[in-house]
């Protein structure tokens, strides 16, 4: 039979050990954004070909949009898709949970987000930069969206 003093030296070294190791294990997990400096920014306008929200809107009802996109110096980048969904409608404003996807030369990005809009003043609001493809198939971040008659304004900063 195994004395007390040898169960608890034993014991004592296995989570020495233990503890030794756990750090080292989580470590890169811990350690995986330090430094990360490929975030990139992005600066897009599109312009509204298709839109079909109707005139009136309902909470509960849902649109589709279609865009051309244009870079900083109005060259064609690429188009995008939005589709919205009504939250909150009155007759003064609109609150919508929107998902648009950026379909570019390299890759996809999409984008999730909510903004309540007051008759049609422009608005600005915060998107999430949820995923993507391509080059942007780990996309993540952030940005802002700018809504402005028939022209949405897109400053993603996306960490790729």
């Amino acid at each position: 039979m195994t004395s007390a003093t040898v169960r608890r030296a034993v014991i004592a070294v296995g989570l020495t050990a233990a503890l030794t190791l756990l750090p080292a294990l989580s470590a890169p997990a811990a350690v995986a954004d330090v430094g990360d400096n490929d975030i990139v920014r992005l600066k897009l306008t599109g312009v509204t070909e298709t839109d079909t929200m109707p005139e009136y809107v309902e909470a509960g009802d849902s649109w589709v949009t279609y865009l051309n996109l244009y870079d900083s110096k109005k060259r064609f980048a690429g188009d995008a898709s939005s589709r919205c969904s009504a939250v909150e409608a009155t007759r003064d404003h609109l609150t919508a949970q929107c998902t648009r996807v950026l379909r570019l030369k390299k890759g996809e990005i999409t984008l999730h987000d909510m903004i309540t809009r007051t008759n049609d003043a422009p608005i600005t609001a915060k998107t999430a930069i949820a995923g993507g493809a391509g080059i942007y198939n780990d996309a993540e971040g952030e940005g802002y969206i700018t809504l402005t008659g028939n022209r949405v304004h897109f400053d993603l900063h996306v960490d790729d």
